[in-house]
């Protein structure tokens, strides 16, 4: 059963400058360091720095929460041996999630040219 879906797109352009210092408070607050680690081994950091604050911005709509309830870097998406990414909820979205009864956290990442778009499943 579904519990909470959710969308965002960004524009990538929004977060560039931000970004490209990673003591940037924007940085330590959204991304976590295994995140740091593999986007930074990317041939395009930039779009892997938006696919995933998108796909943050999706699970956190998808958790259906105050907007202080979850910090983003407490949302973590990394990727499995196929690439495809994979959501790991840490802290306070991990609690969230349980009480819920949310077992499973699907996400489709994409980008073209100018946007980063992200869509997240939530089901029990």
């Amino acid at each position: 059963m579904i519990i909470g879906i959710g969308t965002d797109i960004l524009n990538i352009h929004n977060i560039e400058n931000a970004v490209k210092d990673r003591n940037d408070p924007f940085v330590q607050k959204t991304y976590t360091k295994k995140e740091l680690e593999l986007i930074l081994n990317r041939p395009v950091p930039l779009n892997s720095f938006a696919t995933r604050f998108a796909g943050k911005e999706a699970v956190f709509k998808a958790l259906c929460v105050h907007p202080d309830a979850v910090r983003l870097n407490e949302i973590e998406i990394l990727e499995n041996e196929n690439g495809q990414p994979v959501v790991f909820l840490h802290g306070k979205a991990k609690k969230l999630a349980v009480d819920k009864g949310i077992k499973t956290a699907l996400i489709s990442l994409s980008y073209d040219t100018d946007y980063a778009i992200a869509y997240a499943a939530l089901s029990q």
